[in-house]
């Protein structure tokens, strides 16, 4: 468990330094910060996608240390969203604070899942034995993005 929240912050740190020093979409500030981590938690979603599609060999500790990014841009997604911030080009709806604890809420419980992902990527052998903890973080990201994010 050391091991995992020691990937989770090594994550965080990274995703943060890598959103100051890229722009995205015109993006500055927090709003750039948060779209970065946005895409990391896209681009670590694919990646496990890519082993249970098995476009890609099944590879556990790969599971888990994708696992941990997402859990890490979980943690502090509270943290990504001040209020207010809503500089264009964000894609994050006022309905965010608005109904805040739902928000923080799904923020945890991907964090848990995204954790649960990590956990079973250690000890499963196949693609097939993470399946249940992916679908998790899946409906995870599917309910934040449903009642929070601008349709696209």
């Amino acid at each position: 468990m050391k091991l995992i929240r020691q990937a989770i912050d090594i994550a965080l740190v990274a995703g943060a330094a890598s959103g100051i020093v890229m722009a995205h979409d015109g993006a500055t500030g927090m709003v750039m910060q948060r779209m970065e981590a946005m895409k990391e938690i896209g681009s670590s979603m694919k990646a496990i996608g890519a082993m249970v599609k098995g476009e890609r060999e099944f590879d556990g500790a790969a599971v888990e240390a994708a696992a941990g990014v997402i859990a890490g841009h979980a943690k502090h997604m509270p943290h990504m969203f001040p209020e207010g911030s809503l500089d264009k080009p964000t894609e994050a709806l006022p309905v965010i604070w608005a109904r805040w604890d739902d928000f923080t809420g799904i923020a945890k419980k991907m964090e848990a899942d995204a954790i649960a992902l990590a956990e079973a990527g250690k000890t499963a052998s196949s693609a097939q034995d993470i399946l249940p903890s992916l679908a998790e973080v899946g409906k995870s990201c599917k309910a934040c993005h449903q009642d929070f994010r601008q349709a696209k």
